[in-house]
């Protein structure tokens, strides 16, 4: 009898804790599912250096609409196989003002776009991997990466936006998939 009365005395007085936990949600941090896809197929013909190579790809990599987080993995894979070297530029918006279109040459606009840069651009070199048996493709990845994003779309979405560009001819990508992988914490 007295182990069901302590066991009642327990139950409530953590009454109040779960009653306050229900009216006051904790949010979910470091929520992280895994990388995150964006695909696009180039134009059945040479890139010439500097044009985008799949246009604009939008990474849904936030948890939620306007979602935020801290990005920690990005890498892409060229079905074409080629060993390119692309310059990358990554938005927290839709770039409006910019022309990021496959197999066209890029042009940023300073004033209106770069203020939504969420890092510097960097270069990526495609590479095949150590043992190609069975696997036709090549693959850039960028490493050791910690920047923290949020959409700021005015309709948001739980994108970030990315641009490739050619830093040389890019004949290997012609018709050829390409994805682009982004994974980390979500807020």
């Amino acid at each position: 009898m007295r182990k069901l009365a302590a066991l009642a005395g327990l139950i409530l007085s953590l009454a109040p804790a779960s009653a306050l936990a229900q009216a006051y949600p904790q949010a979910v941090v470091g929520f992280d599912p895994g990388p995150t896809i964006a695909e696009a197929t180039p134009a059945n013909a040479s890139h010439a250096a500097g044009t985008s190579v799949g246009g604009l790809f939008s990474v849904p990599i936030a948890r939620v609409p306007g979602g935020s987080g801290i990005a920690t993995n990005l890498f892409w894979k060229f079905t074409g196989g080629g060993t390119n070297s692309y310059v990358v530029r990554l938005w927290s918006v839709q770039p409006a003002n910019t022309t990021c279109t496959d197999n066209v040459a890029y042009a940023q606009s300073n004033e209106q776009d770069d203020r939504f840069l969420i890092v510097p651009p960097f270069t990526i070199t495609a590479a095949a991997p150590g043992n190609t048996t069975g696997d036709s493709a090549s693959y850039a990845q960028q490493l050791g990466i910690t920047f923290d994003y949020r959409n700021l779309d005015p309709s948001r979405t739980p994108n970030i936006y990315e641009c490739l560009v050619t830093t040389g001819i890019d004949a290997s990508d012609e018709n050829k998939l390409i994805r682009a992988y982004g994974s980390g914490p979500q807020n």
